[in-house]
C-alpha cells in the first residue's frame, strides 16, 4: 500500500489521473510500487525484461544506449517528476531500440508495472495518450542529444 506522500505525487505527476474513474485509480494505486535505488545501479538493460514505467520521486536517472563496443551515448536524465517510458517499453509496440538506465544519484521512484500499464492504457484512451505525450517528449530529447552529437563541435559540447 501507497503512502500518503506517495498517492499525492502519483495522482499530481500521473497526468491522466483526472480521466480515470475510482476504479481504475485504485488499481493504478495497487500497481506503483516505491523501490529505492542507490548510485551506480541498472535498473533497465536493454536485454532484460520490460521493467514498467519509473516515477520518479527524488535523486536522477539517465537513459542511455550501449554500441557493441562498449560506447554509451546519454539519451536523456530524469529528476523529480519525471517519468520514464523506455523502461516499459514492450507497451509502446513502435518501441524497437534497447536502452539502458541507470541511477546517477540515489534514486526513490515509483515503478508502475508494464503489463498493468499496458492494460490499462487499453482500457483507457487518456492513459494511453499519456504514454505517447510521454514518449514523444523523450523523443525530442533523443533527437536533442543527436543533434549536439552530430551537428555541433567537441569544442562547443564540452
Amino acid at each position: 500500500m501507497l503512502q500518503p506522500e506517495h498517492l499525492r505525487f502519483l495522482s499530481e505527476h500521473f497526468t491522466a489521473w483526472g480521466h480515470m474513474n475510482a476504479q481504475e485509480r485504485t488499481a493504478l494505486v495497487n500497481h506503483a510500487v516505491p523501490r529505492f535505488f542507490e548510485k551506480g545501479t541498472n535498473l533497465h538493460s536493454g536485454e532484460s525484461d520490460c521493467v514498467g514505467f519509473f516515477l520518479v520521486r527524488s535523486g536522477m536517472l539517465r537513459a542511455y544506449m550501449l554500441s557493441e563496443e562498449g560506447r554509451e551515448i546519454t539519451l536523456y536524465r530524469l529528476g523529480p517528476g519525471d517519468m520514464c517510458i523506455l523502461s516499459a517499453s514492450c507497451v509502446l509496440s513502435t518501441i524497437t531500440f534497447d536502452v539502458s538506465v541507470d541511477a546517477v544519484k540515489d534514486t526513490e521512484l515509483l515503478l508502475i508495472s508494464a503489463p498493468f500499464f499496458a492494460e490499462l492504457s487499453e482500457k483507457n484512451i487518456y492513459v494511453e495518450c499519456f504514454a505517447y505525450k510521454l514518449g514523444t517528449e523523450r523523443f525530442s530529447d533523443v533527437m536533442w542529444a543527436m543533434q549536439q552529437l552530430l551537428f555541433m563541435s567537441m569544442d562547443k559540447r564540452l
